[in-house]
């Protein structure tokens, strides 16, 4: 096709830019890299507000971006681009006051390649270097990332497969194709395309609710890792568990927007007739207002905003950056949690914060099960897939299951304030497990089950705030109130509890004296812990807390390092071999015994998994005989309780 006819269609395409204000797609653009202005915008459809909208653009160009949208040529080239074929970015950005195409967030994804310049059949003025980056990039209304990637990536290979990027048609062609195919409602199937719960899952196991928790707090969390795609992918797989808030993100592209009165009302009882799960979630309060006034989401951030972090009028945000200079501003951008994505760690720059959002022994039991289900159905080959294409361990079971954790978590606060059972101060809470516990008649505090430290935490925050304004406070009669993962607590529960947590830290020795002290005393009695579980569960929990302590005195220093190391390593080692060196340290290490002879970082991977095992051994010894007590005097409960009945 010769370029009159590119023109000529490009042409006729150019009104449906401005008349299909129901299409889900507001923008095509193109980024390239310039060897004198950096990243610069060279292609715009349709075009920016600069720009004059009768003329048609023929060829690639420096064009002028509206000063919201500054930044934008950095997102769509990330840090470290030129490392890979292809990658890409998953971005937001602020509406444009007056331009009818940007009247809200718009999200933005790219796909960047790049080409030997000697290549290239056709080479324009601008081509001075060994090699040209481009970017194409597609601004969508709504996140719908996944469709947008496999057209995204289908027709960017064959831009650069020409080898003549004076050939604008294929751009032209794309633009009206995603116009008419994405237009009206989205279904949730699409929405959550392109999000994986089973590899965050898999990534972060327990510590995953961990981070949802955190999210429920609007605390400042920094993602950190490589490729630009996964680490996206992960934000956006976190952010999916919160039911309806993929649908709601339309302030999250500026601290600046808040829109939520424009959406918010109490819904009614009565529209629950129809029975369907839209009006549920509603019916709930449903989605949780995380990003309105004040919090910032950017799944991608470049250098060249990091100073809306430090800005007074931020004050959450949640941010993803393959770049370490951000490690070097942390007390200026106020991180709360460095979260990263390849060793699948959390940082904590605030240890209250840390035991705040700790798991109880419900949350505990209740995520071990999820782990579990994800780890026996796991596929190498496919990690997005189940080994036997079940619905068990799917992204839609795993999405149903936290989907339950947080209906029920609501439910049960509006239960607590209806029987009057939330104390006022932290000060004035009881123990959580004697609140569960108690066998008296009066009205149990579920929300114990979630943490009370936790639920006082979130009553603070701003999406509480508009929840429980906007929210029947009857809703614990349409979901029973609760703890997934609440019921009667076994001895099995606890070593499976100390097990995986202890195999999170990367130590599988030394626990045979406790699993032998465990099965000493469940053999006394198969019925110790439905009476006295109350003192156990809280001795254990003051047990592991006491040595998670001990351990984490050390970790802080130690992490800060390994992050440093593991991004100079990048640039050397091959990144699938790198990873896999240090997913196992106990095996690492028991290698290391056998053979002497290895690299220096297997032998600190060994003197630290040796330090962790000579503490846990030593803090085992210290309280052995406080466990055997609690034991005693669980099985003593239990006789004792068997004999009433007997009598």
């Amino acid at each position: 096709m010769d370029k009159n006819q590119s023109t000529t269609n490009a042409t006729t395409l150019q009104p449906q830019s401005t008349e299909n204000r129901d299409s889900l797609i507001a923008a095509l653009l193109v980024v390239g890299f310039h060897h004198a202005h950096g990243p610069i915008v060279e292609f715009c459809v349709p075009p920016l507000p600069q720009q004059d909208n009768n003329a048609q653009q023929k060829l690639l160009e420096k064009l002028t971006v509206p000063e919201e949208w500054s930044f934008l040529p950095f997102l769509a080239l990330p840090d470290g681009a030129h490392q890979k074929d292809e990658d890409f970015a998953y971005f937001h950005l602020p509406p444009v006051p007056g331009w009818p195409v940007a009247e809200s967030t718009l999200f933005g994804i790219s796909c960047n390649r790049q080409i030997a310049a000697k290549d290239l059949l056709v080479k324009t003025p601008d081509v001075t270097r060994s090699i040209v980056q481009k970017a194409v990039v597609i601004l969508a209304r709504q996140p719908i990332f996944g469709p947008l990637r496999q057209k995204l990536a289908v027709i960017t290979s064959a831009w650069f497969n020409q080898k003549d990027f004076t050939q604008l048609d294929i751009l032209y062609n794309l633009y009206h194709n995603l116009q008419t195919t994405y237009r009206g409602p989205i279904d949730d199937s699409t929405l959550y395309m392109g999000t994986s719960l089973r590899e965050l899952l898999h990534k972060f196991k327990s510590k995953t609710l961990v981070l949802l928790k955190l999210l429920l707090l609007e605390k400042r969390i920094l993602f950190y890792g490589y490729p630009v795609e996964r680490l996206c992918t992960f934000e956006y797989s976190l952010i999916s568990l919160v039911p309806g808030l993929l649908r709601s993100l339309q302030d999250s592209g500026d601290p600046d927007l808040d829109t939520s009165e424009k959406f918010l009302r109490t819904t009614e009882a009565k529209e629950l007739t129809n029975g369907n799960k839209e009006s549920l979630l509603r019916f709930m309060g449903l989605p949780l207002r995380l990003f309105e006034k004040g919090s910032f989401f950017q799944p991608y951030l470049p250098l060249q905003q990091i100073d809306m972090l430090s800005s007074e009028k931020t004050r959450s945000y949640v941010i993803g950056t393959t770049n370490q200079i951000f490690f070097h501003h942390k007390s200026d951008i106020k991180i709360d949690v460095l979260v990263n994505v390849e060793t699948g760690s959390l940082e904590f720059h605030n240890q209250q914060l840390s035991n705040i959002v700790g798991p109880t022994m419900a949350d505990r039991r209740w995520m071990e099960k999820i782990v579990r289900v994800v780890n026996d159905t796991w596929d190498e080959k496919d990690p997005s897939r189940t080994l036997q294409n079940t619905y068990l361990g799917s992204d839609d079971y795993l999405r149903a299951r936290f989907e339950e954790y947080i209906l029920s978590m609501l439910s049960s606060m509006k239960h607590a304030q209806d029987a009057n059972l939330l104390p006022e101060t932290m000060d004035d809470q009881q123990e959580p497990h004697d609140e569960v516990m108690r066998d008296d008649d009066r009205e149990k505090n579920y929300l114990s089950d979630y943490g009370m430290n936790w639920v006082m935490a979130w009553r603070e925050t701003s999406n509480f705030a508009l929840w429980n304004q906007y929210t029947d406070h009857e809703i614990y009669e349409i979901v029973e109130p609760g703890h997934p993962g609440m019921g009667n607590i076994s001895i099995t529960d606890i070593q499976n509890t100390l097990s995986n947590r202890l195999r999170d830290l990367q130590l599988r020795q030394n626990l045979a004296p406790l699993r032998n002290t465990l099965s000493r005393a469940v053999s006394g009695s198969a019925k110790a812990v439905s009476s006295g579980r109350s003192r156990l569960i809280k001795g254990m929990d003051a047990l592991w807390n006491e040595f998670e302590k001990g351990v984490q005195d050390e970790s802080p220093r130690r992490s800060s390092a390994d992050t440093a190391n593991s991004y100079g390593q990048r640039q050397h080692i091959d990144q699938n071999r790198r990873w896999s060196s240090f997913a196992d340290a106990s095996s690492v290490a028991s290698n290391t015994r056998e053979n002497q002879s290895t690299s220096p970082v297997l032998e600190s991977t060994t003197q630290q998994a040796g330090r962790l095992f000579s503490s846990f051994s030593s803090f085992l010894s210290r309280k052995q005989r406080e466990i055997s007590q609690a034991m005693e005097v669980t099985i003593l409960l239990s006789v004792s309780f068997n004999s009433t009945l007997t009598c």
